[in-house]
């Protein structure tokens, strides 16, 4: 979704929030680990089965695919498609290591704690994942490739992201990754929070990403 009627500054703000926000926030999911988006769910499976951060493992991962963005669809690609592949895992590999060493471990391994930190992560990790969505300063390959498909294939998008969430899944599982309900829900969730905030921001309803 691109909302050009924002003024840059305004985008810019929005994007480098939601990015930081993702990685943070991730990080909270992960060390709860009652799953996460499907993307970090087949980066971190990637990253614990060839023995890379999970930062590296991201900038890799959407490196390759990046190379179908480059040709089909550089118009989906701007300063937040860089940032996107550069910051959320290296935040996020950041944060865990502060939470290891700063934050009491309860309230990643006893309830009702943890299932409150899950919850609040979830909701703010939605919340960022919008903002960036919606700033439309591009997209991260992820999500460029379903977007691509859909406009290529005249297939609804929604179909599309659905298939490219849970090849994303099957990838993960397959590199030993255990998929939970955190996973699940943001599969159904991601979505809807984008046109919610979408709307929000531009007070018209928004587009498809």
């Amino acid at each position: 979704m691109e909302n050009n009627d924002l003024p840059f500054g305004k985008r810019m703000t929005f994007m480098l929030l939601g990015v930081f926000g993702m990685g943070v926030f991730l990080s909270f999911l992960l060390k709860v680990g009652y799953g996460s988006d499907t993307s970090s769910f087949m980066n971190t499976s990637l990253a614990v089965r060839f023995g890379l951060s999970f930062g590296t493992l991201m900038v890799l991962s959407n490196g390759i695919q990046l190379i179908p963005e480059i040709i089909w669809g550089r118009k989906l690609i701007g300063i937040g498609t860089v940032a996107n592949m550069t910051i959320i895992g290296y935040t996020s590999d950041f944060c865990t290591m502060l939470e290891e060493r700063y934050l009491p471990e309860i309230i990643f391994t006893s309830q009702p704690y943890r299932s409150l930190t899950f919850a609040i992560a979830l909701l703010l990790f939605l919340i960022s994942a919008a903002l960036y969505m919606n700033a439309g300063l591009g997209l991260a390959p992820f999500d460029s490739i379903p977007t691509m498909v859909s406009s290529h294939t005249h297939l609804p998008f929604f179909i599309v992201r659905i298939i490219w969430d849970f090849t994303a899944i099957l990838i993960g599982v397959l590199a030993g990754g255990h998929l939970t309900i955190g996973t699940v829900i943001l599969a159904f969730t991601v979505g809807p929070a984008v046109s919610w905030i979408g709307r929000m921001m531009s007070g018209k309803k928004p587009c498809h990403r």
